[in-house]
């Protein structure tokens, strides 16, 4: 739909109501806009710097849905995938530190229903492993963001691969 523009303002044609000493124009012609002082918008270019910024913020979103995803957030447990978040975690390692302090050698890891009795030394370097390979991707997504920050084309941002340099999935 065309905009047109007068004093500034911006309207699509059927908004501009035209006001005359004896009436009002609803829905007036192209011929009445132009001689009431209206004239065609064309919405400019974006500037380079502005297509740059559109394209970073853009790859900025694909990287972190792509850090948040199964892609990345995901390892297996007896070929089950599981992703337990930093606070599961450090959770999980309180409650293994204690199970040990109490003499315990067993444990259980539940996870969406299903239950994986494991030996507490066991469980704790799996807990080690697993924040490794967490921060190994959180590692990896911060050093693909600060690289498409650095970036100073739009093809340079559109071909940059982010699925890059993450760590093999563990399996357990």
């Amino acid at each position: 739909m065309k905009q047109y523009i007068k004093d500034g303002k911006i309207l699509p044609v059927s908004r501009i109501i035209i006001y005359t000493e004896n009436s009002q124009i609803f829905n007036p012609t192209e011929e009445m806009l132009l001689n009431d002082g209206w004239v065609e918008y064309v919405k400019p270019e974006p500037s380079a710097e502005e297509v740059l910024d559109k394209a970073k913020n853009s790859k900025i979103e694909e990287i972190l849905a792509y850090d948040s995803s199964d892609e990345v957030n995901i390892f297996y447990i007896s070929g089950m995938p599981v992703w337990m978040d930093k606070a599961t975690r450090a959770g999980l390692k309180l409650r293994f530190e204690a199970e040990l302090e109490s003499a315990k050698t067993e444990t259980i890891l539940w996870y969406e229903g299903h239950q994986f009795p494991l030996n507490l030394d066991v469980a704790m370097k799996m807990l080690y492993a697993i924040e490794i390979y967490a921060s190994a991707c959180y590692d990896n997504t911060q050093h693909h963001l600060a690289n498409v920050a650095a970036l100073s084309t739009s093809a340079e941002v559109d071909n940059y691969d982010y699925r890059t340099g993450y760590p093999e999935k563990l399996q357990f």
